[in-house]
């Protein structure tokens, strides 16, 4: 599991930039190129939380820090996504118009088995 952190964090995405200073509201992502209908922009990392964690910690969390916490709902079930670490990559910094989004969200998720190695 380490390892996948790790990876995911070391991604690149091309047509993406941070940048510490966007339009006086602090660190966001900008677009350097156009992307199609359709496309990923990038993904987002976080600890996935039930409805009830999730909303509390976002209602106990500091102002400059909710907006790490992203709710969804797949498949009928309401859950967050907690990105407040910061190595979880560019797409805990993207800001987009809730009157005007022009992202969308896709929801793909990795099952991982933990195997145990027993050495003979």
């Amino acid at each position: 599991m380490d390892k996948i952190k790790a990876l995911s964090s070391q991604q690149s995405w091309e047509g993406l930039q941070v940048v510490d200073d966007l339009a006086g509201s602090g660190r966001g992502v900008v677009a350097t190129r156009q992307f199609a209908p359709g496309e990923v922009v990038c993904d987002y990392h976080g600890s996935l939380l039930s409805h009830k964690d999730g909303k509390s910690k976002y209602n106990s969390s500091p102002e400059n820090a909710m907006g790490y916490m992203f709710a969804f709902s797949f498949r009928g079930v309401k859950m967050w996504i907690d990105a407040t670490d910061e190595t979880r990559g560019p797409g805990r910094l993207i800001n987009h118009s809730k009157c005007h989004g022009n992202v969308s969200i896709r929801h793909l998720y990795l099952r991982i088995r933990h195997y145990e190695h027993t050495a003979l």
